[in-house]
């Protein structure tokens, strides 16, 4: 099938081919002009008929912000072939979750562009504000073509380009709790939990678990082992206070909004406990579902904490089952910080989950009820009543973890900062 630029073509240079003949023929001079002007709309169809070819480079400056922070994003773009109109839209695309973390605050991510007949450079810069920690890539630049006569339908088509932007959840700084609640010991070396470094005393062999080092692999024992199961020496750690946090990321921990729901606030509360503790000393461990992050001490390790939180994610089924989880919290007997959301959904596995962990500990209990409210009632602040349900749920979990019910809409991590702390020993 010949297509409608090419019919016209052949209908524009037919008809200046007729014209000339009859301004021969006629030798009447003005009908030379009848002649040039299909000729000029014959050109203009060939131009067309070549479809535009589009590259674009995107960059960000600055690559790591926070939460609430701006970023500027350069985007330069080059048009050749075509004649007509484009439009651009620079990321992020509508509907990504590039364009749920972050909102335009300055300046345009879609331009029109005219191509005439030389090749076209653009550059547009434009900022945008962070509003959900993450990893995000900016990597799709879409454009719509319409040529000049509308003789052609649309062409839609997108450029692969590449600008990575990481956003850091904004923690906020507990600096006056030194001054209300403090640990009883300034170094607390007589722990409850031991997990330092490994010292040259040795303890037993057993089977090998993921994260052993390789240098205290025995292979003696191994070559001996029934099953040919991999045997490692164990060795006494040197003592200092541990602290783990495990992480819920089932689906019950996206209720609310995408900025604000419990896997937000739990995120926040785990990152400012943290740095509050190792400040103190301790060694401090995560556990989610999407990584682990071993316990450990010193501000350095604060950071470890942060990069395995940035892309946490709730998910449908996200129940942790990790072998080398229940080895690790027998080896150290570390006081397990349980940040989750209570529910019927998760509250037979939260129990379980809890039972077969050889310690105790706080079960932190986010509650999203505040926050659904406000999203259809703004004028409530607060719904604490709304949470007696969690009484019946409360009852099925083991005595030894203590449960701490924290709703971030009524109170501030001010609040709950203190409850935690005050039940990991130290002073009010």
């Amino acid at each position: 099938m010949v297509k409608e630029s090419s019919k016209t073509i052949i209908i524009l240079s037919t008809l200046s081919m007729a014209t000339a003949a009859v301004a021969l023929l006629s030798t009447v001079k003005p009908m030379v002009i009848g002649v040039a002007f299909p000729l000029m709309l014959a050109a203009l169809a060939l131009m067309i008929e070549n479809k535009p070819r589009v590259n674009a480079v995107i960059e960000v400056n600055p690559g790591r912000i926070y939460v609430n922070e701006d970023v500027e994003v350069s985007v330069r773009v080059k048009v050749t072939g075509g004649y007509g109109i484009i439009t651009i839209r620079a990321p992020p695309r509508p509907g990504s979750t590039e364009a749920e973390g972050f909102e335009l605050v300055d300046g345009k991510n879609v331009h029109i562009v005219f191509k005439g007949f030389r090749d076209v450079e653009k550059t547009f810069k434009y900022r945008l504000r962070a509003v959900r920690r993450g990893r995000y890539e900016l990597s799709t630049l879409d454009y719509t073509y319409h040529d000049l006569l509308g003789l052609t339908t649309p062409i839609e088509g997108h450029v692969d380009v590449s600008a990575s932007v990481e956003v850091m959840p904004r923690v906020k700084l507990i600096t006056k709790a030194t001054g209300i609640i403090k640990p009883r010991e300034a170094f607390p070396r007589t722990p409850l939990s031991r997990l330092g470094p490994y010292s040259t005393e040795f303890r037993s062999v057993r089977e090998y678990v993921l994260g052993d080092p390789y240098r205290f692999i025995n292979w003696k024992a191994t070559a001996r082992s029934p099953n040919g199961n991999l045997m490692v020496n164990e060795y006494e750690r040197e003592g200092l206070r541990t602290i783990l946090f495990i992480l819920d990321s089932g689906r019950w921990m996206r209720y609310g909004t995408w900025e604000e729901n419990p896997l937000e606030y739990g995120i926040l509360l785990i990152l400012s406990l943290s740095r509050l503790l190792l400040r103190y000393n301790y060694n401090v461990g995560l556990w989610t579902t999407m990584g682990r992050v071993y316990p450990s001490s010193g501000m350095g390790h604060y950071y470890k904490i942060q990069r395995a939180l940035m892309g946490i994610e709730a998910k449908p089924a996200a129940y942790i089952n990790d072998p080398a989880l229940r080895v690790m919290v027998n080896e150290t007997r570390p006081l397990v910080i349980m940040v989750t959301s209570v529910n019927n959904d998760n509250v037979n596995w939260l129990s379980g989950f809890l039972r077969s962990l050889p310690t105790y500990g706080i079960l932190l209990d986010i509650i999203p009820h505040s926050i659904i409210m406000k999203m259809s009632l703004p004028d409530i602040k607060c719904a604490k009543a709304l949470a007696l349900d969690r009484v019946r749920l409360y009852g099925l979990m083991p005595s030894r973890f203590r449960i701490l019910a924290w709703d971030p809409v009524c109170d501030g991590i001010g609040p709950i900062t203190v409850k935690v702390l005050s039940n990991i020993g130290w002073s009010v």
